[in-house]
């Protein structure tokens, strides 16, 4: 007889530690109710299907096999289907795009600063 464990609720909490979170940033990133992880640690017990799968959705670079059964590696490597994206240009870029509109957005709606550049404007033409 197989005297099977499910310690995915280990591999989860070795998920949540390894990315410097806590379990509400971890619940929030995944999108699952407040304290449905911590409850599922704290009772060690199993993970539904839909969470595994919003874990692996939001944490692509996470080895489903290790997930699930504890083997292999934590993490895909090149070896695997996952594509190694440069995650740190991504975010640059999705971090100077957001405060180019914040910019702008500042530009065209305070009075203030609208005021200082007409002035500025005209002063650089004369």
């Amino acid at each position: 007889m197989n005297n099977f464990t499910d310690n995915t609720y280990k591999r989860v909490e070795q998920i949540i530690v390894y990315n410097n979170m806590n379990i509400k940033s971890f619940e929030d990133r995944i999108s699952v109710s407040n304290n449905s992880i911590g409850t599922a640690i704290r009772r060690k017990a199993s993970f539904k299907s839909n969470v595994l799968n919003k874990i692996l959705n939001a944490f692509p670079e996470i080895n489903p096999t290790w997930l699930l059964t504890g083997k292999g590696t934590m993490f895909l490597n090149s070896d695997n289907t996952i594509v190694n994206e440069p995650t740190l240009n991504y975010e640059t870029n999705k971090f100077k795009r957001q405060l180019k509109e914040n910019l702008l957005h500042l530009l065209n709606n305070d009075k203030d600063i609208k005021q200082a550049l007409m002035i500025l404007s005209k002063t650089t033409r004369e």
